[in-house]
């Protein structure tokens, strides 16, 4: 099983910064003496964790490079390429956060796939859900947090969705990084549009090579780690036969127009982790 502390260092992947917990501050001293000088920690709550997500993709090089094999897949013209995923959560170069980690996880709500195969065909919001069998959820702290709990559905079934829930979607690209590679480069077809936004897939195989890998400091091992999601059908975008999820972030919002937009269309809801 992987523990909390690695959890932690996937957040640190995450959000290309140094994260800690209230909790583990102590025994910690002097990693949060490392930290940049003038850079206080600043608390990460679940309900800004994919805009911080978003802006730490703006300065990660993995990121960049996952977002010119998106541009080649939205072309239709992508190669198989080696790409190096992996992040060293030693030198991170974002903003340094501090969760409280009774207010961030649900442990209640983990879940180990990790030696699941699924042999029947399950949905939610209506829609096939790949199950990230193989992998490991730590689950976020999201319940009563929005509009009530319709969108994750209910607790205990199996195959089946429930009405008002959303569908499962892994993974996410930066809105901006999105639209660097995209403006100017993709020729849309008739009926085709791919532009600013938050990029997501429903299927986990397809969001594997978009996902980030780091070396644990605690285990010595290394993990991938990715970002499950549910995404309001309503806002969202269906490209490439339905492998790719967008969710548009039209230009000119503030930051304030701009949460509210992505509150409303992309929640993550468990942290995916798997030895490598």
């Amino acid at each position: 099983m992987i523990d909390k502390d690695v959890a932690l260092e996937a957040l640190c992947t995450l959000c290309n910064a140094n994260v800690t917990s209230v909790q583990r501050q102590g025994s910690q001293g002097v990693h949060l003496r490392s930290f940049s000088a003038g850079q206080p920690a600043q608390q990460l709550l679940i309900k800004h964790f994919i805009p911080t997500i978003l802006d730490a993709d703006e300065t990660c090089t993995v990121s960049r490079s996952n977002f010119v094999h998106l541009r080649s897949v939205l072309q239709g013209v992508a190669q198989p390429v080696a790409r190096v995923n992996q992040v060293d959560i030693g030198s991170v170069t974002g903003k340094n956060h501090i969760i409280d980690e009774d207010e961030f996880f649900d442990p209640q709500f983990d879940y180990d796939f990790t030696n699941l195969r699924d042999t029947e065909t399950y949905y939610r919001g209506g829609e096939v859900y790949e199950r990230p069998c193989g992998w490991q959820r730590f689950a976020l702290r999201v319940l009563n947090d929005y509009d009530g709990n319709a969108w994750l559905g209910t607790r205990y079934r199996s195959t089946q969705s429930v009405p008002g829930e959303w569908p499962v979607s892994y993974h996410g690209t930066s809105r901006r990084g999105a639209e660097g590679i995209i403006e100017g480069y993709y020729k849309p077809g008739p009926g085709q549009v791919y532009g600013r936004g938050i990029y997501s897939t429903p299927y986990i195989s397809e969001a594997i090579p978009y996902s980030k890998k780091f070396t644990s400091k605690k285990t010595g091992k290394t993990y991938r780690v990715i970002l499950q999601n549910r995404v309001n059908p309503t806002h969202r975008q269906i490209h490439n036969n339905g492998k790719y999820w967008l969710i548009p972030i039209p230009k000119g919002l503030n930051d304030i127009e701009e949460q509210a937009m992505v509150e409303r269309a992309i929640r993550p809801y468990g942290l995916l982790l798997k030895e490598v």
